[in-house]
């Protein structure tokens, strides 16, 4: 596990190029191991742009990182991954195996591997399969776990592993390697976006309705 971590870090070059620019969050603590005042969010999947229905997922400032993580592997679990289109129940959770931090001089990188448990390889079957399905899963992993509308994301970089192993090659996505948030930034913000146009909407209609019963 240790020499497979070590090799995937050498793509992490890359990272050093983030500067992700922040319109729709508040930076982490400078303790890397809390998460700080940050908004994170949830997400739904949607046919047309894959992501929608951005909720905020509170957690207290003093949360750790690790546990962030694996609160929001939780709720991927229960809310995209409980269930196939099949209605077929799984039992694909996650597993936070380590965070690793790359020392630069303005802060640490920070990046996590996750491992996706699925004994009954549904994923493979139901998720990963056709070229809408497995981008939508593609961004709901990266997106959850990586919260690209931040600056600095939640995290810097992100390795999924499936059972424990690389995944394997996919016809339409490719979740080998280390992902950035670059690459499902503009997916997110559009999410989130959405969401909050639509509540000042509704806001707006109930003060509407309001004043018409005065």
């Amino acid at each position: 596990m240790v020499r497979l971590i070590v090799t995937l870090f050498i793509t992490l070059t890359t990272l050093l190029n983030i500067g992700c620019s922040n319109d729709s969050g508040k930076a982490p603590s400078t303790s890397s191991q809390m998460i700080g005042e940050v908004d994170l969010y949830t997400f739904s999947s949607d046919p047309r742009y894959f992501l929608s229905d951005a909720r905020p997922f509170p957690l207290p400032h003093n949360t750790l990182l690790r546990d962030a993580l694996d609160s929001l592997g939780r709720d991927l679990s229960k809310n995209y991954f409980s269930r196939t289109y099949t209605d077929k129940a799984t039992d694909i959770h996650f597993e936070i195996l380590r965070i690793d931090e790359i020392a630069t001089p303005s802060r640490p990188l920070r990046i996590a591997v996750v491992n996706m448990v699925d004994k009954d390889k549904d994923a493979m079957r139901y998720f990963f399969q056709g070229s809408a399905g497995g981008q939508t899963t593609f961004y709901m992993l990266a997106a959850t776990f990586m919260q690209p509308h931040l600056s600095p994301p939640l995290v810097d970089g992100l390795v999924i592993l499936y059972n424990g192993e690389i995944l394997p090659e996919l016809d339409h996505i490719s979740l080998a390697g280390v992902l950035t948030p670059r690459s499902v930034q503009h997916v997110a913000k559009r999410a989130i976006h959405g969401a909050k146009r639509k509540a000042v909407i509704s806001d707006q209609d109930h003060v509407k309705l309001r004043n018409l019963k005065l």
